[in-house]
């Protein structure tokens, strides 16, 4: 009975691929064993092992996901999806290169979002920063410090990369200088008959063609000016234009500037009755009492004009993305000042209207 018992077949003992016994059994999924040496030979070198496994050949079940020789299939997997170790190896090679790849990709955009949240932290608190700045010059009474100020903010912009919105900072402008805007208007009755008035006269234009404009005493006969119907006096005041075109004078004069003749006292900045910025050839100049002074600094369509008429101030600034000072007269008014334009041929001078959404 005992000898029966210990009757156990050879082939549980013997290795289908050496035929030798079996030497660190390993048994795989389907319960057939190999050795170890013989298993790994088989994985790592399939074509050899083709011919040394016969019908013992280990292949993959895709079904399963096992490993299984030839008996399993005919017995255990009959209708299962079969591929050779080495297909299936290099599947999952491919696969795990795939996923390798898509995890270093994940990482790479998480790393990038998190660059980019870090740089978008360090804006807002700049912007905060600066907005708290607006706010709390917005409220003082010193105009000049406001657009000085501003500036700086600019350059701070342009070094740090941190970019200060025009419509931010046009807010802060409008509602800081609300009680020194001052809205202008074009007096047609002065308007040189080649100007053309536009837009509820905000707007003058050089176009060669002449204007049925009737006679008035305060028309200007030869030069090609416009004065506006404000008188500003005791107060200060502050405007923007925009230009088109290559020769303009933008400035303000006293009620008595000659209007009539070709005389050069007629034009703006030609006598000791008028102050002006000049923009002709591509050069600014400042012209007061027929002295004129060139400036150097970049082209700006916008023009502002701030006058501190108590103070007697009169600046000129270029407006982009920064106001530059081009020019400050310091001299002492004596009769309110018109504010006043030069147009030449196929140029044009618009009055801006200030408000927090300019631009």
């Amino acid at each position: 009975m005992a000898e029966a018992q210990l009757c156990v077949s050879q082939d549980e003992f013997t290795c289908s691929v050496c035929q030798d016994s079996l030497t660190d059994s390993v048994t795989i999924p389907c319960g057939h064993s190999f050795c170890l040496k013989c298993l790994t030979d088989c994985w790592d070198q399939s074509q050899e092992c083709r011919d040394a496994l016969k019908h013992h050949k280990l292949i993959f079940c895709k079904t399963d996901d096992s490993c299984i020789c030839m008996m399993c299939v005919v017995t255990e997997h009959n209708g299962h999806k079969m591929v050779e170790l080495e297909t299936e190896r290099e599947e999952k090679q491919v696969s795990d290169s795939v996923l390798r790849e898509v995890e270093e990709n994940e990482k790479r955009e998480m790393e990038k979002a998190e660059g980019v949240m870090e740089q978008l932290e360090k804006e807002i608190e700049e912007l905060k920063r600066r907005e708290a700045e607006l706010k709390e010059l917005s409220e003082t009474k010193d105009h000049l410090q406001f657009l000085q100020v501003r500036v700086t903010l600019h350059r701070e912009s342009d070094l740090t990369g941190v970019p200060v919105t025009h419509s931010q900072i046009s807010s802060f402008v409008f509602f800081s200088l609300l009680s020194d805007f001052c809205p202008l208007t074009l007096d047609i009755n002065t308007a040189h008959r080649v100007l053309r008035l536009s837009k509820r006269n905000k707007k003058v234009t050089s176009e060669g063609t002449v204007t049925e404009y009737p006679d008035h005493p305060e028309r200007f006969e030869c030069w090609p000016q416009v004065l506006c119907t404000e008188a500003l006096t005791g107060t200060r005041c502050y405007w923007e234009v925009e230009c088109t075109g290559d020769f303009m004078r933008i400035g303000v004069a006293y009620k008595g500037l000659s209007r009539k003749g070709a005389s050069l006292e007629c034009g703006l900045g030609n006598n000791d009755k008028s102050w002006c910025l000049l923009w002709y050839n591509s050069q600014y100049s400042v012209l007061h009492n027929n002295k004129e002074t060139a400036i150097s600094a970049p082209y700006s369509p916008r023009i502002s004009v701030y006058l501190d008429w108590p103070a007697g101030s009169l600046s000129f600034y270029s407006v982009s993305h920064t106001m530059t000072l081009l020019q400050r007269f310091n001299t002492s008014f004596t009769e309110p000042l018109y504010p006043g334009f030069y147009v030449g041929p196929d140029c044009s001078v618009t009055i801006s209207h200030l408000t927090p959404c300019d631009n």
